[in-house]
């Protein structure tokens, strides 16, 4: 049996116990330690979970303990040290989405991994769902035609009484919150995917919440040939979390787009045909990272780097458009 993955994981909030159920489910490797800036924080994670060792210091579990990866998984504001404190100590990394606060610092984090010649990939884990290569099947052999348009939302609703709450993340521009970077970035990337670039054109509008971040954005993207995708990100609304593919011979819809089991064609003139497919998780972006690994890659060909940094070079271009900074920057 081939010896199993030791991870390590950075950042002990409420992504991490996803990762550690994802990568059991792969049954390829193990979290063998955690840490973060909070050794309270860290001993949580150690008590729900069972990681053999917790730190209170990144570069004290990075020293200490034989790594073969790590999933960073802290603050988006944190991303880009945490990867090059990693990358600097020969590690591997997977980084949460959004990769980083910005195309800056995603630029610097892909030029040291390339240079050291270590593998580096964003964690978006809905690229790499059965649902997602299904909709890319489908689209490649010409089911529905040339697609033309993209209509995708990623809204939930939190509670009323965040508002009281000025520290948490989502509303803290000082963690690089707001709607873009924590759920728009789904949209947006999923709209690269579809349509194979970068958008030509953007345009976009933004409800601000009093601490400066938005609560609400809405992105319209244009593309040659007059292609188009109309996305809406927002924690502050309800709506159906879906995408909508229209091409020249039909429709594609995938129900929570982000993570489906199923999609649902319609070809003009015929009835809706519902495919399901295998159960979404990180389980399937970790075996891609392990695939990868095994194969001496450092970036994968479903999701590599330059991708990453068109995404972040877009959402660049809508907090441009709002005049939305985060501090440091």
């Amino acid at each position: 049996m081939k010896e199993k993955f030791r991870w390590g994981i950075i950042g002990c909030g409420l992504i991490a116990p996803k990762f550690f159920q994802g990568l059991e489910k792969t049954g390829e490797g193990h979290v063998v330690a955690a840490a973060s800036k909070s050794i309270r924080c860290a001993r949580r994670l150690q008590k729900k979970l069972g990681v053999p060792q917790v730190y209170g210091s990144y570069a004290e579990m990075l020293d200490r303990e034989k790594l073969d990866a790590v999933y960073i998984a802290n603050t988006h504001a944190e991303h880009a040290a945490a990867a090059t404190l990693c990358l600097n100590h020969s590690l591997p990394v997977l980084i949460e989405k959004a990769f980083t606060r910005n195309a800056t610092e995603a630029e610097e984090v892909i030029a040291l991994a390339r240079a050291r010649n270590l593998f580096c990939m964003e964690a978006m884990w809905t690229r790499f769902n059965p649902s997602t290569a299904k909709v890319r099947e489908l689209i490649a052999e010409g089911t529905i035609g040339e697609v033309r348009d993209l209509r995708a939302a990623f809204c939930v609703k939190m509670p009323p009484s965040i508002k009281t709450m000025p520290w948490n993340r989502m509303y803290n521009p000082y963690l690089a919150g707001g709607a873009l970077l924590d759920i728009g970035v789904y949209p947006i990337a999923y709209a690269h995917m579809v349509f194979g670039q970068a958008p030509e054109r953007i345009s976009s509008s933004a409800t601000m919440a009093w601490t400066g971040v938005d609560t609400t954005s809405e992105y319209a993207f244009d593309y040659s040939g007059g292609r188009r995708a109309e996305l809406i990100a927002s924690f502050r609304e309800d709506r159906p979390r879906e995408a909508v593919i229209t091409g020249t011979k039909g429709t594609i819809r995938i129900p929570h787009f982000y993570g489906s089991d199923r999609v649902i064609v319609t070809r003009f003139g015929h009835s809706p045909e519902t495919i399901q497919c295998e159960p979404n998780g990180f389980e399937h972006e970790i075996r891609e990272v392990h695939r990868c690994l095994r194969e001496g890659l450092i970036e994968s060909p479903l999701l590599p780097l330059d991708e990453t940094l068109e995404t972040m070079r877009t959402m660049d271009t809508l907090r441009a458009q709002w005049g939305m900074k985060y501090p440091g920057e």
